[in-house]
């Protein structure tokens, strides 16, 4: 997914920034921050989901938050009229503040891949690629999941080395194996997956088996041939 907002083009597969189209940098952690008010741009994300998404099961002082606000900032902010693209919602956490236009092209050329895994259920049968999936309900950036309990971003797939599941702030929750979904976890082939009441089965698609060689047998003679074949040795 690519998010555009003012000069700046973020592109999450990729993971890279542009300024004015002059590359810039963040540190991991800073880009999936500033990744993670994408997603829920027009809404103030906690640091309790933040600390939940970038450091999952570590503690860390509130400085290091700070830190990485401060990071993203210096690099995208627009230091000539002194706006801020991350905005602080005190008491709560931060959001990301102005108008994002979001490139469905560029998730077009990644679905041109095969699927690299699969969810199931009953007839629907919904197709995962490398990187990141979000399945959601009617919005034109998401794998569409049309269920009435189904949040518009209700949750992401991420596969790479690995699959990740995660749930996006749902209304009615991601579940794993019974147990909810509270910070990234991983997913492995067979698992169920509940999407609010709807659950699916996980599997990492096949590569396809290799056509085997067939032993080539000659094709049987031609007893005409066998026959002209005679009548020259007698004519001769």
């Amino acid at each position: 997914m690519t998010y555009t907002f003012g000069r700046i083009s973020v592109d999450g597969s990729a993971r890279t920034i542009a300024v004015a189209r002059e590359p810039a940098h963040l540190t991991r952690k800073a880009f999936d921050l500033l990744l993670l008010l994408l997603e829920h741009r027009g809404s103030a994300v906690s640091k309790d989901s933040i600390y939940a998404r970038l450091w999952p099961e570590t503690f860390v002082a509130e400085s290091s938050l700070q830190t990485l606000v401060h990071e993203i900032r210096q690099a995208i902010d627009d230091r000539a009229t002194g706006t801020s693209w991350i905005r602080t919602v005190h008491g709560i956490g931060y959001s990301f503040a102005g108008d994002v236009h979001t490139d469905p092209v560029a998730s077009a050329s990644a679905r041109s891949q095969r699927p690299a895994a699969w969810l199931f259920r009953a007839s629907m049968r919904l197709p995962l690629y490398v990187g990141e999936n979000v399945l959601g309900r009617g919005m034109e950036d998401v794998i569409e999941v049309d269920l009435p309990t189904i949040s518009r971003r209700h949750a992401r797939i991420t596969i790479g080395e690995s699959a990740m599941l995660e749930d996006l702030s749902s209304k009615n929750g991601t579940w794993l194996k019974d147990e909810r979904v509270i910070e990234p976890t991983r997913l492995a082939d067979g698992d169920e997956v509940a999407l609010g009441s709807a659950t699916f089965t996980f599997r990492f698609a096949r590569s396809p088996k290799s056509t085997k060689s067939a032993d080539m047998l000659a094709p049987p003679a031609d007893p005409r041939r066998n026959s002209d074949r005679s009548q020259d040795t007698r004519r001769a």
